[in-house]
């Protein structure tokens, strides 16, 4: 006969597999190359994203905090609210050239594993500045500065302008961007709701649950009385 506790261990390890979060990541980037010939890229997060601190001559991108549940609302283009209590992912997307160097780059699609919830592009950054304290990467930093460092925002034009910058959700799960930058560049965050699918390596440990759940099962079904 087999054993309750045989079963009970092997329910357990499929409750806990189940319940393992996913982090929402950028999974690529593509479009035409820059107007220096760059392509788009994503990066690890940088030690600092102070203005001027970090300098590319493409666009790229970086995934911040993930599966953050946040305390406050906040504030996001087109008069959308992150409203507290929501458990989301942030990424930040930007353009910032070596000193006064003109770069273009128009026409990039960022791709995420989990749907937009919104951006934070307002033109000085202010949005954006506000949710660093819970959005921000905790290994970056944004807004102490040291001896010839760039700015902290918000500054004037940390975000989107009207001269050719923008972005459009193309799908759910895709922002097409538009930068455009001299001095200072650009900066953008993008939320996306965090996820509870299980990950490929817990899938794995999943599968070796059931395996067990289902020879336990078996083993009951196939165990004779003996007189």
């Amino acid at each position: 006969m087999v054993g309750k506790k045989q079963l009970i261990i092997s329910a357990g390890l499929l409750t806990g597999f189940i319940a393992v979060p996913v982090h929402a990541t950028l999974i690529s980037a593509s479009g035409p190359l820059s107007s220096l010939g760059t392509p788009a890229s994503i990066i690890a997060a940088p030690a600092n994203i102070l203005d001027d601190d970090i300098i590319n001559t493409g666009m790229q991108g970086f995934d911040e905090a993930q599966g953050v549940t946040t305390t406050m609302n906040y504030a996001m283009d087109g008069g959308a609210t992150l409203f507290a209590g929501s458990t989301v992912n942030s990424h930040m997307i930007f353009l910032n050239s070596d000193g006064r160097t003109k770069v273009k780059h128009f026409g990039v699609q960022w791709q995420f594993d989990t749907v937009i919830l919104g951006v934070m592009s307002d033109r000085r950054g202010k949005f954006e500045a506000a949710s660093t304290g819970e959005l921000g990467h905790p290994g970056t930093n944004y807004t102490t500065r040291f001896p010839g460092s760039g700015r902290a925002a918000p500054f004037r034009a940390r975000g989107l302008e009207r001269r050719g910058d923008g972005y459009n959700i193309f799908d759910p799960f895709t922002l097409m961007v538009n930068m455009r930058v001299t001095e200072p560049g650009d900066w953008i965050r993008v939320i996306t709701r965090a996820s509870s699918i299980p990950e490929p390596s817990s899938l794995v440990l999943m599968g070796l649950a059931l395996t067990a759940l289902g020879f336990a099962v078996r083993n009951k079904k196939n165990t004779t009385i003996r007189i």
